[in-house]
């Protein structure tokens, strides 16, 4: 039996396994004395290599428990922890990957004592047998933040707002033609005329914004209606209430001082003429929304809504015999805001900004 266990030790190499343990003899790490006195803590800091096994012996001068034995792989993972003992015989730990270990002993009496420790290392190869198990110091630089993360207070802080400096109204005329429609017995002419209209488009910017409030409108044929327009502007130019609200601006002087006064406020001074050629017409909005529809020889209205895209204005002539001329106004009134940018201080809760320290430690490494 013993000669087959020896035929096996000799062939085992040849196949290419190397027998791990045999024969390597324990390599001294430490073998020395602490001493202990008041609650005090020690520790031993050793490098091993990858491989290795650790064997550590530890045993108090008189026999009293020593409070606790801990041996870590640096920095933080434990490998054994032993409480309340007074010796431990040859504890052995494996060592996976080369790294430094601390060896840590805690005494909670007052009492002066002394302990013996002794640790050895089992290479896993001769290779490895002259690794060097003293480590060197070296510092270490941590930036340390305060946990101060949910902490406000009350500063002046600089604020930018957008400030109105003045308010200007915008009379804009869109539509001023006439269209001539042909009767019903006219087959070469047609009865109907579309007139499209598109209002001015808002504008909205840093310093000025543009926005169409309000438009208004006047349809009308015939002799008749042409005066009623005109007396109605004469009426404008008179008008207390448009005064007031448009006459500083100049709009009531020229030929769309009544509608203007209409578009601008509501305040009509016009009225239907008794005589002259009926107009049949619509007013429509986008997707063909109806705003206004009639029948006469003059019309007007304003609309404060559907102040964007485009308009249609339907107009036919019902009559058999006669053509007509029908006449359309249409204008738009804006409101012109100029900003500018100010600055000013207001109160707020702000985070503080965290403090931090640099801390510096002396940490074991491994030995090159």
């Amino acid at each position: 039996m013993k000669n087959l266990f020896f035929l096996l030790l000799l062939l085992l190499p040849t196949f290419g396994i190397p027998i791990l343990g045999i024969g390597q003899k324990p390599v001294e790490v430490c073998d020395l004395s602490l001493q202990f006195s008041n609650k005090e803590e020690q520790e031993l800091f050793y490098g091993f290599a990858a491989g290795d096994k650790i064997v550590f012996s530890f045993s108090e001068s008189v026999g009293a428990v020593l409070a606790e034995v801990e041996i870590t792989e640096f920095p933080s993972n434990v490998k054994f922890r032993e409480l309340n003992t007074a010796a431990i015989k040859e504890k052995t730990l494996e060592v996976p990957k080369a790294a430094v270990y601390r060896f840590r002993f805690r005494s909670d009496t007052k009492k002066d004592r002394t302990i013996k420790v002794r640790i050895q290392r089992i290479p896993q190869t001769e290779k490895t047998r002259t690794f060097v198990t003293a480590v060197k110091w070296v510092e270490r630089f941590d930036t340390v933040y305060q946990n101060n993360d949910t902490r406000f207070e009350k500063q002046m802080v600089k604020q930018t707002r957008r400030v109105l400096v003045r308010t200007d109204t915008a009379i804009v005329s869109l539509v001023d033609k006439t269209e001539r429609i042909a009767a019903k017995a006219n087959w070469s002419g047609s009865t109907t005329s579309k007139v499209p209209v598109t209002l001015p488009s808002n504008k909205y910017e840093t310093d000025r914004s543009y926005e169409v409030i309000a438009w208004a409108y006047w349809i009308g044929s015939g002799e008749q209606a042409e005066k009623q327009y005109s007396e109605a502007n004469r009426l404008a130019t008179l008008g207390k209430n448009a005064v007031s609200a448009a006459g500083k601006l100049g709009y009531l002087a020229g030929p769309y001082g009544a509608l203007a006064s209409l578009a601008l406020d509501g305040v009509s001074y016009f009225t239907v003429p008794r005589g002259g050629n009926n107009i049949k017409y619509r007013v429509l909005a986008k997707e063909n929304k109806l705003l206004d529809s009639g029948d006469g020889p003059a019309a007007y209205a304003r609309h404060n809504t559907y102040t964007q895209g485009v308009l249609n204005f339907e107009m036919g002539n019902d009559n058999y015999i006669e053509a007509i001329d029908a006449r359309l106004r249409v204008i738009a009134v804006a409101l012109v805001k100029t900003f500018r940018q100010e600055e000013y201080l207001e109160e707020k809760e702000v985070p503080v900004a965290r403090k931090f320290e640099v801390k510096v430690s002396r940490v074991p490494v491994l030995s090159k």
